[in-house]
């Protein structure tokens, strides 16, 4: 049969081996139009013959004759074909989403009943997927299986041409800086846009900076897309300890008490367990300050406070050690550089008359070996042998000789006392250089002398310079500020921390009988109190001591001179301690331009991407400040030596040598600031900066499994454990889609249906011929 209508109607497009064909129709009328066609076309031919006279046989055939002519065509009109039915399934699509972050990487994965036998995340992903590799076999002999990792983003893994290989894919080493789980559905849909997904299946730890976003749920929830989660690494939080930050001096004093801020991070169980904190020096070795943190401390701060003995530049490392293993060994050491300096510190005391406190004050400076003082008093007569080590009968009268000093101490000594040349010279001297001013307050003349003159800048206080004593004997008890910088840690015998005696009034010796009152609204916003009274003085703790950074310096005000009674109880032990760890503190400012013709610097030298960095620049040597304009070029280099960014620093108001810019990176990575302004080109000064990102993976290691709880939920999917993906194939539903896509040739434009038209028109011919009805 098939072999006639093949030569019958020339077909070229059905095949030979068709075993099923069908009449079709390529206009197809409705059975209504077919029905009103056949009627209508019946009783046209009757009629066209019925009036005709002649035989009525004959007559008859004709009309039949006729009514076969229209009926063909109808059927040509109609467009008959010859169909062969086919039909195509399209499989249906899975799309499995592997993390490739930098985060499976950390080891979390308890392996066997051993709590330090651990595996990463990544080897533990490896493992899944080979262990169910059967799974991946069967579901791509059935769908369209599309793998892709992740971490930022999604991007296509190569396949393994190896057919023994358990894991079908190249998965690729994990170090993606951060995940974003929205971003990676969101680009694996569009890549599969227009196809029957079945579901998505991800493997991740649920760590992300970007979770999905309700635009993505809403497209999977529409096209009923099912995600099937697999959350690996540890459920559980494990204890992390990390190092966030540190802040450290640049420069120091041999013997100095350096103070080394530690910032960190304490996740999950690491609160209760017990860390300790070491301050090492990589040169030699040698451990120079430690720090115990308890179980259940609440601190995510601590100073570690260093003595160095040895001059140069050296590298300092802070370890954090716990009992036990951390997840990311690397967040628990961090290093810098730290460059220490052997030489006096150079202080000028000017007090005006010899109170208790200017005598322990002289005796103290002139004994302690790492300070060389100068001290001026000035109710002496001619006569009288001005003390110190350097003794000097006259203040500094220019810049040059302030600069021989990295302190200024001053007493109850009236403002009047300097010329406005010379308080001009103590402002730029801590503003420009960097140098330290220290205020002890007295009955007579400090603060309330100086209101009015360029020295109140560099009070911490503001409103009337008046400040009436407190009416009562008052403790002092150092602030949590002064720990964080270092500072008034007094230690005594046996006892760690702020002495008890000092704040309870029940010892005596430790009251200070005069104080003064300064409201705690009169401190000026950059103020910092680092010691205050031990209890409330009217409804409040008032300031004893503030301090208050101005320029490239400091300044520290003392509102009390009666430090000397501290003798009484523990003899020069605490007195000592307080006023030389407040000097050391203002000292070290000047250790940066120590030297120096000029100074470059970075703030911070650590900065997350996006977090503003101040480039600065102080020029010390006046030649230089002639030099430059308004601005001073400098440029942004990466590690390959390439300029990344260009920075133009400008003059601050009302300074001469004084020039900084902000500038924001979003890049991480470690930088170099260059300065390359042609007029400063001789001092090749630069600084290195490091740019990380906040979402850093390996800092928050912890998963995130109730994310992806969420995330199945809110799709119609399942929270896989990894023993349950044998069941994945069952649980996908079945999305292939099944299109009829039949062979069809046309058969009403061949030479059969031309023939039998030519033959029925010639019949009636014919017909009409014999019956004389032509």
């Amino acid at each position: 049969m098939m072999d006639f209508l093949r030569q019958l109607f020339d077909l070229q497009v059905i095949p030979e081996d068709a075993e099923i064909i069908q009449l079709v129709w390529e206009r197809p009328f409705a059975p209504w139009i077919w029905t009103l066609f056949i009627i209508g076309g019946g009783l046209f031919a009757i009629w066209s013959y019925s009036h005709l006279t002649g035989n009525r046989a004959g007559r008859g055939m004709l009309a039949a004759t006729r009514f076969a002519i229209i009926l063909l065509a109808l059927i040509l009109l109609s467009g008959p074909m010859l169909q062969v039915p086919r039909e195509s399934t399209e499989p249906d699509w899975v799309l499995i989403l592997a993390d490739r972050s930098a985060s499976m990487q950390i080891a979390d994965v308890q392996i066997g009943d051993d709590p330090r036998a651990r595996q990463s995340r990544d080897a533990q992903l490896r493992e899944i997927l080979a262990e169910h590799g059967e799974i991946w076999s069967a579901m791509a002999a059935q769908r369209e299986v599309v793998w892709l990792g992740f971490h930022h983003g999604a991007f296509a893994l190569e396949s393994v041409d190896d057919e023994d290989a358990a894991i079908p894919v190249d998965l690729g080493p994990p170090d993606g800086p951060r995940t974003h789980i929205n971003a990676a559905l969101d680009q694996a849909l569009q890549r599969t846009a227009a196809r029957p997904i079945s579901g998505v299946v991800l493997l991740s730890d649920g760590r992300t900076t970007d979770p999905p976003q309700r635009s993505v749920l809403r497209r999977l929830q529409a096209d009923a897309i099912p995600v099937y989660t697999v959350g690996l690494g540890s459920p559980e939080p494990l204890a992390e300890v990390a190092i966030r930050r540190i802040d450290a001096p640049r420069r120091a004093y041999v013997g100095d008490k350096v103070p080394v801020i530690v910032r960190l991070d304490r996740d999950g169980p690491a609160a209760q367990q017990r860390a300790t904190v070491r301050l090492i020096d990589e040169l030699s070795g040698e451990e120079l300050a430690q720090e115990e943190l308890m179980p259940g401390d609440e601190v995510d701060q601590i100073t570690l406070n260093a003595s160095p003995d040895l001059a140069g530049e050296t590298s300092w490392r802070v370890v954090v050690e716990t009992d036990e293993p951390t997840l990311v060994p690397e967040n628990t050491e961090r290093a810098f550089g730290i460059d220490l300096i052997d030489r006096p510190m150079r202080v000028l005391y000017v007090d005006g008359y010899p109170r208790w406190e200017q005598r322990f004050l002289k005796n103290l400076l002139v004994r302690e070996e790492s300070i060389d003082s100068s001290i001026l008093l000035l109710s002496a007569d001619r006569e009288f042998a001005q003390e110190g080590d350097t003794p000097i009968t006259r203040l500094p009268r220019s810049p040059e000789e302030f600069a021989d000093f990295d302190v200024i101490v001053i007493g109850d000594v009236p403002g009047g006392y300097f010329t406005p040349q010379q308080l001009d010279m103590i402002r730029d001297h801590v503003a420009e250089r960097g140098a330290g001013l220290l205020w002890i307050g007295g009955e007579r003349s400090t603060p309330s002398t100086y209101a009015g003159t360029v020295l109140a800048d560099l009070l911490p206080m503001r409103g009337s310079l008046d400040l009436s004593p407190i009416a009562r004997p008052v403790n002092m008890i150092a602030t949590e500020r002064a720990d964080r910088l270092g500072v008034l840690q007094l230690t005594t015998p046996g006892e760690v921390g702020w002495p008890r005696e000092l704040s309870d009034p029940e010892y005596g010796w430790s009251q200070l009988r005069w104080a003064q009152r300064i409201d705690p609204a009169q401190l000026k916003p950059a103020a910092e109190v680092l010691a205050e009274t031990a209890s409330p003085v009217s409804e409040s703790n008032l300031p004893l001591v503030v301090m208050m950074r101005f320029g490239a310096g400091a300044s520290v005000y003392v509102a009390t001179d009666e430090i000397w009674r501290w003798r009484f109880g523990r003899g020069e032990l605490l007195p000592e301690q307080f006023w030389v760890q407040i000097m050391r503190m203002l000292g070290r400012e000047t250790l940066t331009a120590a030297g120096e013709r000029a100074v470059f610097d970075v703030t911070p030298r650590r900065a997350q991407t996006g977090q503003p960095i101040r480039v600065d620049l102080r020029l010390i040597d006046a030649q230089l400040a002639d030099r430059v304009d308004r601005s001073v070029a400098a440029e942004l280099v990466n590690d390959d030596g390439d300029a990344v960014a260009e920075l133009e620093l400008i003059r601050q108001d009302g300074t001469e040598a004084r020039f900084s810019t902000v500038h924001l990176t979003d890049r991480p990575g470690t930088y170099t600031v260059r300065l390359v302004d042609p007029a400063l080109d001789e001092l090749n000064l630069e600084a290195e900066l490091e740019v990380f990102a906040p979402e850093d993976e390996l800092r928050h290691p912890e998963t995130d499994h109730a994310l992806l709880a969420e995330l199945s939920e809110a799709t119609g999917g399942r929270l896989l454990e990894p023993d349950e993906l044998s069941e994945l194939n069952e649980l996908l539903p079945n999305r292939a889609v099944t299109t009829m896509n039949p062979l069809t040739e046309r058969i009403w434009d061949t030479w059969p249906f031309f023939t039998l038209f030519l033959l029925l028109i010639t019949a009636e011919w014919i017909g009409r011929k014999v019956l004389r009805l032509i």
